[in-house]
């Protein structure tokens, strides 16, 4: 009779462990897909010219009151709350489904961002947000060296 050893059991339980990591893997997926509902966190694409920051934002589903977008020190803050619901009457029962989303996402501004000067717009999911540029205060100067 052959005795099983101890470490042949282990060997099928990590088997059966990495098959299970694998499934959850393909449940969950990589963590670098593209934002979707649900989600607590944007995406968005920033782009700079000469005289301004432009933060575009992609938040299908929120309408603009339920955005609040400000700036605090040089951050700038986008934070959005949206509650749904629905009642539908059939035949003899009512059925009700509520969703829930939230979401925030803040955003360091370059230095030479004027953090008085932003604007917002809001078209089709898409926040836009428009942040002017301000002239260094000292455009510096050389140093002679004595």
């Amino acid at each position: 009779m052959d005795r099983q050893s101890p470490l042949d059991s282990m060997e099928s339980w990590f088997e059966q462990m990495s098959k299970q990591f694998e499934t959850a893997a393909d449940r969950w997926g990589t963590g670098l897909e593209p934002w979707s509902q649900g989600m607590d966190q944007p995406r968005i694409d920033v782009a700079e010219d000469d005289d301004q920051y432009v933060i575009v934002v992609d938040m299908p589903g929120f309408g603009k009151d339920d955005i609040e977008v400000y700036v605090t020190d040089n951050t700038l803050a986008i934070e959005a709350e949206q509650r749904d619901e629905l009642t539908t009457e059939e035949a003899t029962y009512i059925q009700q489904e509520r969703t829930h989303q939230s979401l925030s996402r803040r955003i360091t501004l370059p230095g030479d961002a004027d953090t008085e000067d932003i604007t917002a717009t809001m078209d089709d999911g898409v926040l836009r947000i428009t942040v002017a540029r301000v002239e260094p205060l000292d455009s510096g100067h050389q140093i002679d060296i004595e």
